[in-house]
C-alpha cells in the first residue's frame, strides 16, 4: 500500500473498510484474570516490524499478561521503510527498532528471516514455510498472530505470501512425515492450535478482542517503530507541502510528531473498532480455534492406560 493512502485511511478511513460478520457469530475476548495461558507460546508472524503494532500488538500484550511466553518472526528485513536512508540503513535502523518493540511488548525473542522487502513474491513458498515448521516446533508455538491469507484486496506481496506460508506451517507443523530430519536433531511434530488472523481490507470478522487494558502498551510497540513511524510522518508532511499546508505538530519535534501520529492511529482506528462493539479499543480478527470435534467422542470412550 501507498503510505499516502495508509496515512489516509489511518486518519479516518480504515474502519469503515473492515466488513465484520452478523453480530451473532462474533465472540467477543476480554481480560481474564491471573495466567490462564501459562505454559503456552504465540508467535506474531509477520513480514514488516510495524505490522504487530498496527493490527494486534493490543492482543498479544493481553495474552503475554495472561501467561503466554510470546515470540516474534519477521520475514522480511524491512530494507524499504524508512523516509530518506539507503536500504542498508534502513536495514540497519529498523533492525535496531526491533530490540525497542520486543521490550514495548514484552515479547522474548525475534527471528529474522531477512527476505527482501517487497520481493518476497521472487521466493518459493516451501522455502518460507519449511523454516517456519522448523521454529514451531522449535519453540512449541500454540497461537499465531499473522495476515489473513484469505483478507480481500491485498497488495503488498509481502503480507500475502507470508500469511500463505504461515497457514500450510501451521498445519504441517504437526506432521510426522512433514521435514522428518527435524527430529533427528530433538524436534518432535508440533500443530499450532488457535489463529488470530486480521487484515488491512474487508475480512470475514469473527472475534473482537477489549484492548482498553493494553492499549497503552500498543502506543508504546507503535513508537518503538521509529523509523516507520517517522516515515510515515514525514511522507504526510511531503503530501502537504505539495498543497502549500503544514500541521505544526507534524513539522516539529520528530517525537512529539510520533506520539502525536500514533495517538491519531489509535483513536481513528481502534476507538472506531471498539464503538461498534460498545468498547472503549478493539481489535478485530478471523481467528481459528483448536479442533474440537472429536472431543465430545474422546470424553464418553476414552479409558486411562
Amino acid at each position: 500500500m501507498e503510505r499516502r493512502q495508509f496515512l489516509t485511511n489511518t486518519l479516518g478511513l480504515a474502519a469503515a473498510a473492515q466488513a465484520p460478520a452478523s453480530a451473532s457469530e462474533i465472540i467477543i475476548e476480554r481480560a481474564a484474570t491471573g495466567e490462564p495461558h501459562k505454559g503456552k507460546v504465540l508467535a506474531l508472524v509477520t513480514p514488516h516490524l510495524d505490522d504487530g503494532p498496527h493490527f494486534c500488538c493490543g492482543t498479544v500484550a493481553k495474552l503475554l499478561k495472561e501467561g503466554y511466553t510470546g515470540y516474534f518472526i519477521r520475514t522480511s528485513n524491512d530494507e524499504k521503510d524508512s523516509f530518506d536512508l539507503t536500504l542498508g540503513e534502513t536495514v540497519a535502523a529498523n533492525e535496531r527498532d526491533t530490540g525497542e518493540f520486543l521490550k514495548a511488548c514484552g515479547l522474548k525473542q525475534a527471528f529474522d528471516l531477512g527476505y527482501r522487502n517487497h520481493r518476497m513474491d521472487d521466493v518459493a513458498r516451501t522455502e518460507i514455510r519449511a523454516r517456519l515448521i522448523f521454529l514451531f516446533r522449535l519453540l512449541k508455538v500454540d497461537t499465531v498472530f499473522s495476515y489473513d491469507p484469505w483478507g480481500h484486496y491485498e497488495e503488498n506481496p509481502d503480507h500475502y505470501v507470508t500469511a500463505q506460508a504461515v497457514e500450510a506451517a501451521c498445519w504441517m507443523s504437526g506432521g510426522h512425515l512433514d521435514m522428518p530430519e527435524h527430529f533427528a536433531a530433538g524436534l518432535k511434530p508440533h500443530s499450532v492450535r488457535e489463529k488470530y488472523y486480521f487484515a488491512r481490507g474487508p475480512q470475514l470478522v469473527n472475534r473482537v478482542v477489549d484492548i482498553g487494558p493494553t492499549v497503552e502498551t500498543k502506543l508504546a510497540c507503535l513508537r518503538s517503530c521509529r523509523t516507520m513511524m517517522a516515515h510515515f510522518v514525514r511522507d504526510l508532511n511531503a503530501s502537504l507541502v505539495e498543497k502549500n499546508l503544514r500541521i505544526p505538530v507534524f513539522s516539529g519535534d520528530e517525537t512529539a510528531a510520533i506520539h502525536e501520529f500514533t495517538r491519531l492511529r489509535t483513536e481513528n482506528w481502534d476507538r472506531v473498532v471498539g464503538r461498534k462493539y460498545g468498547m472503549d479499543y478493539a481489535e478485530e480478527f478471523h481467528y481459528i480455534g483448536p479442533d474440537k470435534s472429536m472431543d465430545e467422542y474422546v470424553a464418553r470412550h476414552a479409558e486411562h492406560i
